[in-house]
This record gives C-alpha cells, structure tokens and sequence, in this order.
C-alpha cells in the first residue's frame, strides 16, 4: 500500500503532465486570465510557454505512458465543455473533437486508465471552476460552476473523485499527491509574486 502511495516515478510524472495541461491553459486562458486578474504562467515564460509544455507532456509520457496520456487526452475532452457546440479548425464541434478524443484514449491507454483519467480530470476542473467562480464571472466566463451551481459542482467533484478511487485505486493517491503539490506550488509562487 505505502509504495503505491508514494510511488515516485508516477508522481514526478502526473506533475509534469498536469503542469504541461496547465501550461497549455494558461496559453489559451491569457486575455481572459488577465481581465479576471488572475494569475498565468504566460506572464512568465512568455511566448515559449508551449515549447515548454511541450517537454513536459513528452517526459511525462515517457515515464508513464498510459497514466499520462490518458490524462492528457481527458483534458482535452473536458476542456471543450465550454465550446461543445463551437466548431473548431478540424471542421468539427467541440462535443465531437471531445468524442474523438476520449475514444481515441480508450483504444490508446484501455478503458480503465481513460474512465480513471476523466473523471479525476472532470473533479478537478470542477473544484478550479468552483474557486474560480468569481473572477471568471468578472472576464464575463461562464464556467462548470456557473452553470451546474457551485455546490453542485462541488457534489459532482466528490462523486468524480470516488469514482475514479474505484477504477484506479493503485493511481489514485499518486495523482492525487502529485496535483495537490502543482496546485500549492502555483499557490504559493502567485502568493509570492503578488507581496513582491
């Protein structure tokens, strides 16, 4: 049990690959980050911020090849929630770019890794939108929370949680460590450079 817990390789590479989603968000987020005032990581690597998730996502996978591309892909499916009826550059709307996706990661990673992925993702997009809530509705961003409510959204995060707990009990505390320490570090960097 302790070493699923604290299995290192799985860690080190869940939080280069959360940072790599986070990274990538950022990029796509600026304009609406900045009018919410909300801090974003392109304010520090500038232009170079997806060469650099890039590398992030490519060892991650490298490390741990179904865990972090599931995670990846799951992602990019729950990250078209908010565009599901938008069509995109590949002629296709948000909800069908997000079918592809997710059945591109069953037969890439298995069904477990993919169900594991999504709803972990899902649990914590939902916990950010919830936290979230007040500077998005100030950028004039509708998010998960918005829509669903924020205690809702909350409930639906918890059963998201469990959900994956069940599916991937040897994943779960190793993701779960390694997104809880992105998320404090980037609480405490944005913390830092706001009492500078």
């Amino acid at each position: 049990m302790w070493f699923e817990i604290f299995d290192a390789i799985t860690m080190v590479s869940v939080f280069f690959c959360a940072t790599a989603i986070k990274m990538a968000d950022d990029f796509l987020d600026y304009e609406q980050d900045k009018a919410g005032e909300k801090g974003n990581l392109r304010e520090v690597l500038g232009n170079g911020l997806p060469i650099y998730a890039m590398l992030l996502l490519s060892l991650a996978i490298y490390f741990n090849p179904p865990l972090c591309l599931s995670l990846f892909l799951a992602s990019y499916g729950i990250g078209m929630f908010n565009d599901f009826k938008r069509r995109f550059p590949s002629k296709l709307t948000g909800f069908q770019e997000s079918m592809v996706v997710i059945s591109l990661g069953i037969g890439l990673c298995g069904w477990r890794y993919m169900v594991f992925a999504f709803m972990f993702t899902l649990s914590v997009q939902l916990i950010d939108d919830c936290i979230d809530a007040k500077n998005d509705i100030l950028a004039g961003y509708r998010n998960l929370a918005h829509r669903f409510g924020v205690i809702e959204s909350y409930l639906l995060a918890i059963l998201s949680l469990m959900v994956s707990w069940w599916v991937g009990k040897s994943l779960f505390f190793p993701v779960l460590i390694a997104v809880v320490t992105l998320y404090s570090s980037l609480w405490w960097y944005q913390r830092g450079r706001k009492n500078a």
